[in-house]
């Protein structure tokens, strides 16, 4: 017996196993639900359970209906987000699992070059999803008939039915397939393709009312992420155009900062003349007197010394002009406002001397170095008190004056430094004065009116302020408040 059990047991253990990878030992659940005599013969052995059978059968229908009803509503459900491609994914995921379809092609219309273009794809290759595209077309493929016609097709026999496009079928290996239009608001979105290749599951009309419900609820989800789409792609070239705008905006804005600054180098090109003219002068002179056979060598020491005097003192003025009309970003460093504005008045001494112009200097001798961009604030300075001369053509009164305040606007806070302009001159008219910081508002006929818009936004970018107060016929004061921190 022990012999026998060894010899049998592991022969017949190895055989039903070799039986059950093969052919099978057991049949489909279905087929054991339905019974044997049905699978094998379409009959029952007992007729008095045929009705009972078929109550079953449908019961058991009804319930893959709903499991299946309930798994695409909860697909649908999570259809709440904008992008995209997780959207298209969630399609055909529903279009997959939900409906039981072993592939599926979701298709949107290019209505530039009227196309349908496939998107995303299960059961196919990703590589092979670039290269499917269909014409638009009702008369070359069953996507755009459907979309047309607005109804869902089943095609049982792709091979032999003209509607379908040729070269997808051989591409796709399709025997059999369903399509449903993705249509939302009576705009058309596209299509979905699907069927049974690997399971070879006939597709029912039930399948395809299912297919055609998700489609209905997915294409209003899909609208809403293309619609998401373009209003980012607009906001993204909206952005583009609004960086486009403002990089041409400030090199505008830096030519004109330029202009500004060589408009008031040539209103001063008198004055550079004139600075140049008085050194040059005495270094000719100078020259001639070393030449002269009767100068001795101590005269002549003498004036090679007050010639490189003059000629240091050429190179200086024509240092300050340059520094003042090359451009370079705003960079701030301590400095010493009564130094800027003696390097600044100095451009104007021969505007003020021309024209009558009096200068009056009051300075706070513990005036302590303010943060500043000295050439930005030497362009501020020399506007003030270009302005204040043009405002005095029969001359006048002209006062410059700094001082420290400790606290501003009457609160306790940082200490400030107030530079005052004051002038003697014509004043402004109350109705201009809302307007004098304008750009492009001048009084002045030759005027381009930048200069003063120009020095309030280098006083801004230095965190101070510039206000005036200015009475017709007695004359303007401008004050500028800079911060010491």
């Amino acid at each position: 017996m022990i012999t026998v059990f060894l010899w049998a047991f592991p022969l017949s253990f190895g055989f039903f196993k070799l039986l059950d990878a093969t052919v099978g030992l057991r049949v489909s659940p279905e087929e054991e639900v339905k019974g044997l005599d049905f699978g094998e013969h379409s009959m029952t052995s007992y007729p008095i359970f045929d009705e009972f059978q078929k109550k079953q059968e449908e019961i058991i229908e009804e319930l893959d209906r709903v499991r299946e009803l309930s798994l695409l509503h909860d697909i649908g459900q999570s259809m709440h987000t904008l992008n995209l491609d997780e959207i298209l994914e969630l399609i055909l995921k529903g279009v997959a699992r939900g409906i039981g379809f072993d592939r599926a092609r979701l298709y949107l219309l290019d209505e530039e070059k009227n196309q349908l273009v496939c998107k995303v794809a299960v059961g196919v290759e990703r590589d092979k999803i670039q290269d499917i595209s269909l014409p638009y077309d009702p008369e070359d493929n069953m996507v755009s008939r459907a979309i047309k016609e607005r109804r869902p097709f089943i095609v049982e026999d792709a091979g032999r039915d003209p509607r379908v496009n040729r070269g997808v079928i051989n591409f796709l290996d399709v025997k059999s397939f369903a399509v449903v239009p993705l249509l939302s608001r009576d705009k058309v979105l596209g299509g979905i393709a699907a069927d049974n290749l690997m399971s070879e599951t006939v597709i029912t009309e039930k399948k395809l009312q299912s297919l055609m419900i998700f489609a209905n609820q997915a294409a209003l989800a899909l609208e809403n992420a293309l619609m998401y789409e373009e209003l980012r792609a607009f906001s993204n070239q909206l952005e583009e155009g609004v960086k486009r705008a403002t990089a041409e905006l400030e090199d505008t804005q830096r030519q004109l900062f330029q202009s500004e600054k060589l408009a008031a180098l040539g209103k001063l090109s008198a004055g550079i003349a004139h600075e140049i003219r008085n050194p040059l002068t005495s270094i000719k002179i100078l020259i001639h007197s070393l030449v002269d056979e009767m100068a001795t060598t101590a005269s002549r020491e003498k004036d090679l010394a007050v010639i490189e005097t003059e000629i240091e003192r050429v190179n200086k003025i024509i240092k300050q002009f340059l520094d003042f009309a090359r451009p370079r970003p705003p960079s701030l460093e301590l400095r010493d406002v009564r130094k800027v504005l003696e390097e600044t008045i100095a451009l104007v001494v021969y505007e003020m001397e021309a024209q009558g112009v009096l200068l009056k200097r009051e300075d706070d001798p513990a005036l302590p170095p303010v943060p500043m961009d000295g050439e930005q604030m030497k362009q501020v300075f020399l506007n003030l008190l270009l302005n204040a001369i043009q405002a005095m053509p029969q001359g006048g009164k002209l006062k410059v004056a700094t001082a420290v305040q400790s606290h501003s606007g009457g609160t306790r806070g940082s200490p400030i430094v107030i530079i005052t302009f004051k002038d003697s001159g014509e004043g402004i008219a109350e109705e201009i004065q809302s307007r004098i910081f304008e750009p492009f508002f001048s009084t002045k006929e030759e005027g381009i009116g930048l200069g003063l818009p120009i020095a309030q936004r280098i006083i801004e970018e230095h965190r101070g302020k510039i206000r005036l107060e200015s009475t017709l016929g007695k004359g303007t004061t401008f004050y500028i408040t800079l911060p010491l921190k």
